[in-house]
């Protein structure tokens, strides 16, 4: 099970930042970790962090992190707007302490510290269909990007400074859009709303769809690998009884066409291969092997050693 280890990682590096920032000497930080990583999960977590002086509200929060409003139901837009800022500045603040002292984003740095690893134990059907489908894309995966992957903390303040200007409005959390029909005095559009703040829409008369998309083979626009799919020169990667969206391809990169066979010449990675290999569109990384390069260089390689056509 992977998730446990995870956990306890992000875990250990919140705690260990958490009580050097309280001016613990290192060889005191150095045992906590020990105790707390040999602790089983429950009674024996508590007690570890009970004996480091670590209580009930500075311990880490799974759920509070993932759902940073709980279950509140807001009154209105301006409600959640002032909330939605108060937060944002709280965020700004830990992320201003850095992500080696400051104890939350050194803890969520291990997210992304961890892809390379996960990669090893997910990539190429390392999980069953069923646990990719529902744990890994329908619920790790969207957590793992939420609290690892954004924008800096001065485009969060710049962010801020335009809600306080009046000149960017936030839209409804959780919103749902719908088509609208015209009405009078206004031509036709599209309308939010959202559970969390009941009676409230939102009415705009464009909507532009911002959000990378999903890879999907199967529907994809691109001409060309439309046309690889259609005459079987390429197929969607399948997880025993879970067809993904993705490119399906070998563990060195070559295209397979319908019936499974690799095509020596052809080479495919990064996102089209999304779900054969895992968060194909992260970012590079100073100083940390990167996938994306190192793929790159395996296929140059590869290329490079063909012997040319007769």
């Amino acid at each position: 099970d992977l998730w446990p280890l995870i956990s306890k990682e992000v875990q250990c590096v919140y705690y260990e930042a958490l009580l050097a920032a309280r001016d613990e000497a290192p060889a005191a930080v150095a045992r906590f970790a020990a105790a707390f990583l040999a602790a089983a999960p429950g009674r024996a977590e508590e007690e570890v962090l009970a004996a480091a002086g670590i209580g009930e509200g500075s311990r880490w929060d799974w759920e509070a992190l993932a759902r940073p409003y709980g279950s509140r139901v807001f009154a209105d837009a301006a409600q959640f707007t002032s909330w939605l800022r108060s937060h944002l500045e709280r965020d700004v603040a830990q992320a201003r302490r850095g992500n080696v002292r400051g104890p939350l984003k050194a803890a969520l740095d291990v997210l992304r510290d961890l892809r390379n690893e996960i990669r090893l134990a997910v990539d190429h059907g390392g999980l069953s269909g069923h646990s990719h489908r529902t744990e890994l894309e329908g619920w790790y995966t969207p957590l793992n990007a939420y609290l690892s992957i954004g924008p800096p903390a001065g485009r969060v303040e710049e962010m801020l400074a335009l809600m306080e200007a009046g000149v960017l409005e936030v839209s409804l959390p959780g919103i749902r859009v719908t088509a609208a029909e015209g009405r009078e005095g206004e031509g036709a559009g599209f309308v939010g709303t959202s559970a969390l703040v009941p009676g409230v829409r939102v009415r705009a008369g464009a909507l532009i769809e911002a959000r990378l998309p999903e890879m999907d083979l199967r529907r994809t626009d691109d001409p060309l690998l439309r046309c690889l799919l259609a005459s079987g020169q390429c197929r969607p990667y399948r997880i025993q009884d879970h067809e993904t969206g993705g490119l399906a391809v070998t563990r060195s990169f070559h295209l397979l066409d319908a019936g499974g066979t690799a095509h020596r010449r052809r080479f495919a990675y990064g996102v089209p291969t999304e779900s054969v290999h895992w968060v194909t569109a992260a970012g590079i990384r100073p100083g940390v092997g990167s996938v994306t390069l190192e793929d790159s260089d395996a296929i140059a390689g590869a290329v490079l050693a063909l012997p040319a056509p007769a």
